[in-house]
């Protein structure tokens, strides 16, 4: 690609990867190294036996909700680590969280999304819906709206948006703004009203649909 042609760029996809290499935690998937092969680099991670909550999802509907807020609190252990030590994710959804065989929840592509701007917008597989506007980056379905306006605008905030967002998903099956469109979703997420877990779903406590709507 024409990115990997720039020197400085190339530069700055090493330096984002020692950054996240110092991450150690057993919430994250951890990045052991960055090498290059015929000139193109690349990126050494832990290989995870297991599923991504996205697939969980799909496959066996919304999940009990003790064991969706288990999959958040580790998520969310991870992410404060992250957050302490610099390092935010810019792209929290249910595919980038990883539950193994042995029930642990792990992050997964922690700071890709900033590293993948070293290379230009951003391109994705799958039914996830992106934006490919300039630095604009995420999943339109979890991502927070000043990170819509502005990717750096990004910070340890917006990750704790998009993990509320992708607690929504866990116990309903569905993202929290749906939308034929992604100005419709870009919209609902910074005018529309916080939907209701407790409308959603009998069995979830009003205790927990405060914590979500904070």
């Amino acid at each position: 690609s024409h990115a990997l042609k720039n020197p400085d760029a190339v530069q700055r996809f090493y330096r984002e990867v020692q950054a996240v290499a110092k991450l150690t935690h057993p919430n994250i998937v951890a990045a052991y190294d960055a090498r290059e092969q015929h000139g193109y680099p690349f990126l050494i991670m832990e290989y995870v036996d297991g599923r991504d909550l996205a697939a969980l999802v799909r496959e066996h509907g919304p999940m009990p909700v003790q064991q969706a807020v288990e999959c958040i609190l580790e998520a969310a252990r991870g992410l404060q680590y992250a957050h302490n030590h610099g390092v935010i994710h810019r792209d929290i959804k249910p595919a980038n969280i990883m539950l193994d065989k042995e029930g642990v929840v792990k992050i997964l592509d922690l700071g890709l999304a900033r590293i993948a701007t070293s290379f230009g917008p951003s391109t994705s597989s799958g039914s996830d819906r992106l934006t490919q506007s300039g630095q604009v980056m995420g999943t339109c379905d979890y991502m927070a709206p000043e990170q819509a306006e502005d990717t750096h605008r990004a910070d340890h905030r917006s990750d704790i948006y998009s993990l509320g967002c992708t607690f929504y998903r866990l116990l309903t099956g569905s993202p929290p703004y749906p939308g034929d469109s992604l100005v419709q979703v870009l919209l609902a997420h910074r005018q529309g009203p916080i939907p209701s877990l407790c409308q959603a779903r009998a069995d979830v406590p009003p205790e927990m649909d405060a914590v979500f709507k904070k």
